[in-house]
C-alpha cells in the first residue's frame, strides 16, 4: 500500500479511476477535495476491477456494486464500501445494442446470450 503521508498534514490517497466527464475536473485538479492530496490514476475499469480486488494497489477505487456484493458474499470484509455516485446514473437501466446489429427491441434477446467483461 503506498505511503499515506502529506505535506502540511493533508491525507494523501492514490485513487483510481476510468476517465468520465462527471470525474475529470476532480481527477484533473480543477476541484479539489479539502485536506487530501490527490493521486489519480486514470484506466481501463476492467484493469481497476482486477488490480484493486486482487492486489489492493491503492487506497481508493471505482468499484461495481456487484463486485462488492459478491466479495461480501464470499465473506470478504476487507473493504469498505462509500456510496459515491457522482454520474447519478443507474447503469442497468439502459442496454445498448450495436448499430446495425440483430437486436431491434427487447425481445430479440430472448434465448440470447448477454455478456459483460466483470
Amino acid at each position: 500500500m503506498p505511503d499515506t503521508s502529506a505535506a502540511a498534514g493533508r491525507l494523501a490517497l492514490t485513487i483510481a479511476i476510468s476517465d468520465y466527464d462527471h470525474v475529470r475536473d476532480f481527477a484533473s485538479g480543477v476541484v479539489c477535495a479539502r485536506g487530501i492530496e490527490t493521486n489519480f490514476l486514470t484506466l481501463p475499469i476492467e484493469e481497476i476491477f482486477f488490480r484493486f480486488t486482487k492486489f489492493r494497489e491503492w487506497h481508493v477505487s471505482e468499484m461495481s456494486l456487484a463486485k462488492y456484493a459478491a466479495l461480501r458474499a464470499y465473506d470478504d470484509t476487507s473493504l469498505s464500501a462509500i456510496p459515491v455516485f457522482p454520474s447519478r446514473v443507474f447503469r442497468h437501466s439502459s442496454l445498448y445494442v450495436r448499430e446495425g446489429g440483430p437486436v431491434r427491441a427487447p425481445a430479440d434477446l430472448k434465448g440470447r446470450k448477454v455478456g459483460l467483461p466483470e
